[in-house]
């Protein structure tokens, strides 16, 4: 698997392997490193996973660093080989725009970002609310988004680490707004219900699968109203779109 830095051209080569076998992968990486003076990053993730998922039960740096940094705006970003990041980091500018503009932050509010990743949207909404939150389950990500935070001087944003269904529970706080930002397979219907529980003013929902995105605004009709779908073609030459969602409570 391949990340590109638009910003710095900088690459990482992520080699996915079934097995642990450091004596090939570390030959390959050294040819590659020499051969591609701007790759910055080779790590191995070892899965067995019969999936097409790059996300190793164990992770080796082979070469450089184990991040690679991209910007969006005015925002730097470390970006490790298991952290979510979106690959069209020019187009997502603009999506997060949009994203702002349908939160419609006064500095007031407070923020819950759910699947946040490496923290860019809480980044990105941090100079226009009171308190942004992010949960995400993958820990190589939350560090990353805490780094993050650190790096561009952010002081209103935490994250935290776990599964959505057990961190939300113990919140024991009623954002403003929600910030969802889930997978392609879409929420987990126990999330839906929480979120449902909670009752914020205003959800923005961002969706990279139309279909899923569908379903889980079906789920949400009960409570809330779509006044707005806005795509973005954050995938060109494909027939995938990015969707953002504006829903408010009824």
């Amino acid at each position: 698997m391949l990340r590109h830095s638009v910003a710095y051209d900088q690459w990482m080569v992520n080699i996915v392997t079934t097995e642990k076998n450091l004596a090939v992968v570390t030959a390959l990486a050294r040819e590659l490193a020499d051969i591609f003076a701007d790759i910055a990053s080779i790590v191995n993730n070892i899965t067995d996973a019969r999936s097409g998922v790059s996300l190793g039960k164990e992770e080796i740096l082979l070469h450089g660093q184990d991040v690679i940094t991209e910007r969006i705006g005015r925002f730097a970003f470390d970006i490790s080989a298991n952290s979510f990041f979106q690959t069209n980091t020019r187009a997502c500018e603009k999506l997060y725009d949009i994203v702002a503009r349908y939160c419609n932050l006064t500095g007031k509010q407070t923020v819950l970002d759910l699947y946040s990743g490496t923290g860019t949207i809480p980044i990105w909404l941090s100079d226009k609310a009171a308190q942004v939150t992010g949960i995400e389950i993958i820990d190589t990500a939350v560090a990353d988004a805490r780094k993050n935070a650190r790096r561009n001087h952010i002081e209103n944003c935490r994250f935290l680490h776990g599964d959505i269904r057990q961190v939300l529970p113990e919140l024991n706080q009623t954002p403003d707004v929600v910030v969802i930002d889930p997978p392609r397979v879409g929420m987990h219907k126990d999330v839906v219900a929480q979120v449902l529980a909670l009752r914020p003013e205003t959800i923005v929902y961002v969706s990279c699968n139309p279909a899923t995105l569908a379903r889980d605004l079906a789920l949400l009709s009960s409570v809330y109203a779509v006044h707005k779908v806005q795509p973005v073609d954050m995938f060109p030459h494909t027939y995938h779109i990015e969707s953002v969602a504006l829903l408010i409570s009824r």
